[in-house]
């Protein structure tokens, strides 16, 4: 083709004209540059609040179920921040935190936790604590963070299987949507458990008041199930220790399906603990759910365990360890299922049983 100039002068038309469209070319390119920087698709981190009390490592991080709230840990951060270094935080969307981008699966939160520790100065290991959806986090971060991670606590944790076993005979319970392209009211959180204190109550209220909360809360319940399969295909947890913490009570209408939903949980429960090589379920025997909430002292202690059992403190056990730290961490009404990590109190009879032989054939503390 040849351009023309108005002129009639043919010479430098296509010259100018090949420069303006190079101009032109570079213009869209500097455009697009700028609408993908700009983007929405762009992966964005969303800007978290954590809050750490005490001092020691390894590091506390614990983590709320379903609409919960980070204040929820009062008690057993209570009992904890004398031990070591405890950390509570507030998902996206929740609390403190700004929103977070969809879908709110437990990929996405536990890549989040990574980002907020690091950006935070909270140094690994870590021990992890979930409650209920907190669990499906908590487990993942666990499984895609191995070498991060000191020990796993799940208190009456979420099952990635539980939706269908529930879905099926006998019970027939809808759980979770079917997808996350459901439909799910923006229903306000659960209310404050009557057993916090009423300044804490009155946090968890106004916080869970805000349109955030409820989006958050839909968004995660939306893709519950996609977190579970996250779950599911993430590496297991080997020989990470590992506790989990049942509820003993249950609450709600005592109607004919409770034993079934009651024997059902247990059975998914103690997969949970068998999900580790070194582990130990126990059942917290007055406490419903909310296991941290009603029995703090037995969360506390599982928790406590396990970094002491990292900082290796010779026989420590049990009962040594509540004469010693605080009779805050008593186990009364907690009943073991099962340990492999040594931690019942029958162990730590025959620790000190067989350390007392070993001393005497030494020579140390002999008659």
């Amino acid at each position: 083709m040849h351009w023309t100039s108005p002129d009639g002068n043919g010479q430098g038309a296509p010259r100018r004209a090949r420069l303006a469209l190079l101009a032109l070319m570079a213009l869209l390119a500097i455009l697009g540059a700028r609408v993908a920087a700009e983007s929405p698709e762009q992966p964005q981190v969303p800007r978290l609040h954590i809050d750490c009390e005490g001092r020691g490592s390894p590091a506390v991080i614990l983590d709320a179920g379903l609409g919960g709230s980070a204040l929820e840990w009062v008690y057993v951060v209570e009992r904890l921040r004398t031990v070591t270094r405890v950390c509570t935080y507030d998902r996206a969307g929740y609390g403190l935190s700004e929103m977070g981008r969809a879908p709110r699966t437990s990929s996405h939160i536990a890549n989040e936790l990574y980002l907020l520790l690091d950006a935070a100065g909270v140094p690994p290991p870590y021990i992890l604590a979930g409650h209920s959806f907190g669990g499906y986090n908590m487990q993942l971060f666990a499984r895609r963070y191995p070498y991060l991670s000191a020990g796993l606590v799940l208190i009456d944790a979420s099952h990635p299987d539980q939706v269908d076993r529930f879905l099926a005979p006998p019970l027939r319970l809808l759980t979770a949507p079917s997808s996350r392209y459901g439909i799910v009211r923006f229903r306000d959180p659960p209310p404050p458990h009557e057993l916090l204190p009423e300044p804490v109550r009155r946090a968890i209220g106004a916080r869970a008041a805000r349109w955030k909360t409820r989006r958050t809360l839909g968004q995660e319940l939306l893709g519950f199930r996609d977190s579970a399969l996250e779950l599911k295909a993430a590496p297991p947890l080997g020989n990470l220790p590992l506790i989990v913490i049942t509820r003993g009570t249950p609450r709600g209408p005592l109607d004919a399906k409770r034993p079934l939903v009651e024997r059902l949980w247990l059975e998914l429960q103690s997969e949970l603990a068998a999900g580790s090589s070194v582990s130990a379920h126990i059942v917290a025997q007055r406490a419903g759910h909310n296991v941290h909430v009603e029995q703090p002292e037995v969360v506390a202690f599982g928790i406590a365990m396990l970094v002491e059992r990292y900082r290796r403190v010779r026989g420590l056990g049990p009962a040594a360890f509540a004469r010693g730290v605080s009779s805050r961490f008593s186990l009364e009404d907690a009943m073991w299922l099962s340990d492999t990590l040594s931690l019942h109190p029958e162990h730590e009879a025959s620790r000190v049983a067989a350390t007392g032989a070993s001393d005497a054939a030494a020579g140390d503390g002999a008659p």
